[in-house]
């Protein structure tokens, strides 16, 4: 896990709201996702449910780093952008030729010698798409025994063994 500000485009920011309250994001690494149906691609539902763990990882952190010893989240956001772009690709029949060559007729020549506009290439949309996933999760440092609370340590021996061999790019 990487600070945002050292990983670029992935990571973690955190900042206190209060003595026992800190808000923590974690921004995840662009995902390809199918661009037909790129909101309920499962990757980047998998995605989604990274970042929300890698961000109460660095809360249970921050936590222990402050002696608490439980964690609670109060609230919690989780969001992604998705990009999906086209680009039109055309490429000649494999015909092509000078005019007049494997039937192409010299009446043919007034549209650039080889062919009516569109009737000697083979066109097709390219389309890709990329996502990112983001989570907020605002977490309270508290007591251990806290209704609705998980033990810190606990928190991070489960995630740590989750997410023991994930990198990012």
């Amino acid at each position: 896990m990487q600070p945002l500000a050292v990983a670029g485009n992935f990571g973690y920011s955190d900042r206190r709201v209060d003595a026992d309250t800190f808000e923590v994001t974690y921004r995840g690494a662009e995902v390809t996702v199918s661009s037909s149906n790129a909101r309920n691609d499962p990757r980047l539902d998998a995605e989604k449910l990274k970042v929300h763990d890698l961000a109460l990882l660095h809360g249970a952190r921050l936590a222990q780093t402050e002696g608490a010893a439980a964690i609670r989240i109060v609230s919690e956001r989780i969001d992604s952008d998705t990009d999906v772009r086209s680009h039109p690709r055309c490429r000649p029949s494999p015909f092509w030729g000078p005019p007049g060559y494997w039937g192409y007729y010299p009446h043919y020549y007034g549209y650039g010698g080889y062919g009516w506009p569109g009737s000697y290439y083979d066109c097709y949309e390219s389309r890709w798409a990329k996502a990112r996933a983001t989570a907020v999760l605002t977490v309270d440092l508290v007591p251990a025994g806290t209704e609705g609370a998980e033990p810190t340590a606990a928190v991070i021996e489960r995630l740590e063994k989750l997410y023991a061999g994930a990198t990012y790019p």
